[in-house]
């Protein structure tokens, strides 16, 4: 008898594992992403912008710093809607309100920085991959 209670006991620790783990893989399924690239008036890759996503009313901020090739990318990120910055040194800073995320997909960016002292402003662009058709022109 103090063997099969044993035994329950083992089993039912195993099964509280496993939901537990299993619980952990459905969020990292709830996930995704926003990746991006950053680049110049000409079109050309600005390595070193600062790119912060704020999600409303979260105290808590995600920032990457765009490579050489003016590429980001933000990984597990919970299912809302987001706004994107972007600031460098010399250039207009750029605010992209509305990036939502959701599930399994990707939202891409294309961030164009102006010159701080140039008559046009800074833009970016939305997109997702995945399927889903792309949000109204920002």
């Amino acid at each position: 008898m103090m063997a099969e209670a044993r035994s329950r006991c083992f089993a039912a620790a195993v099964c509280a594992v496993l939901l537990s783990a299993g619980g952990g893989l459905v969020l990292a399924q709830g996930a995704g992403e926003v990746d991006g690239h950053v680049q110049d008036a000409q079109g050309q890759p600005l390595q070193g912008v600062s790119v912060k996503l704020v999600k409303a009313g979260k105290a808590a901020n995600q920032q990457q710093t765009s490579d050489a090739q003016g590429n980001f990318r933000f990984s597990g990120l919970a299912t809302g809607v987001y706004i994107a910055e972007a600031s460098r040194e010399g250039y207009g800073d750029v605010t992209c309100p509305g990036v939502r995320v959701m599930s399994g997909l990707t939202r891409s960016l294309v961030l164009k920085l102006m010159p701080a002292a140039g008559d046009k402003p800074s833009s970016c662009e939305a997109a997702v991959e995945n399927g889903e058709s792309p949000p109204p022109g920002r």
